[in-house]
């Protein structure tokens, strides 16, 4: 019986694996490797101390595009980092969030240099808040990651990304990013 159960697995995943090939794969243009960054201004909706949860951060991604319709994501996101000095006190309160992400991405090219992209993915997240240098508070949490973009390229290698995101559940945040793309093709 043991031995029956990856053989059964093995027998359900082939024709799966054979499936994606034909899908994902053409004869004219094989997967590209791309990397990105980022800047973007979030919107979350929290507070420590004073200091609010709404900055300016980056995101550096890596990715894999399988066609011209869809791709797989990941990368870092620093989604904020503030701080407040307390006037009564004198206290400084810092309150700082990342984020670890994966997506799928489905694109649809409007014409041979422009596209607009959905994605979905989860987001595994932390927010510490700190004052005069102690930290006294931190939450983590995995959430639902959807955004929808623009893209627009420039020659064969580069392409400039305009994105909306939206991290939904424990933590709710919208961020609002700009940056580039290098892809290998």
């Amino acid at each position: 019986m043991k031995r029956l159960l990856p053989c059964l697995f093995s027998l359900i995943l082939l024709p799966t694996a054979v499936l994606a090939e034909d899908i994902f794969m053409t004869d004219e243009e094989p997967g590209q490797f791309y990397a990105a960054y980022s800047l973007m201004k979030s919107e979350a909706e929290c507070s420590y101390q004073g200091a609010a949860c709404d900055s300016t951060g980056w995101k550096l991604l890596g990715g894999y595009k399988f066609n011209d319709n869809l791709a797989v994501e990941g990368g870092y996101y620093d989604i904020f980092s503030n701080d407040s000095l307390n006037s009564t006190t004198g206290a400084k309160s810092v309150v700082n969030g990342s984020g670890l992400a994966v997506s799928a991405i489905g694109s649809l090219p409007i014409n041979p240099v422009a596209s607009v992209s959905g994605k979905v993915g989860i987001m595994a997240w932390e927010a510490e808040g700190s004052t005069n240098g102690v930290t006294t508070s931190m939450i983590d949490g995995t959430d639902v990651l959807t955004g929808i973009g623009l893209g627009y390229k420039l020659n064969g290698n580069w392409q400039l990304r305009g994105e909306y995101e939206h991290v939904g559940g424990d933590l709710e945040a919208n961020m609002y990013s700009a940056g580039a793309t290098f892809s290998t093709l």
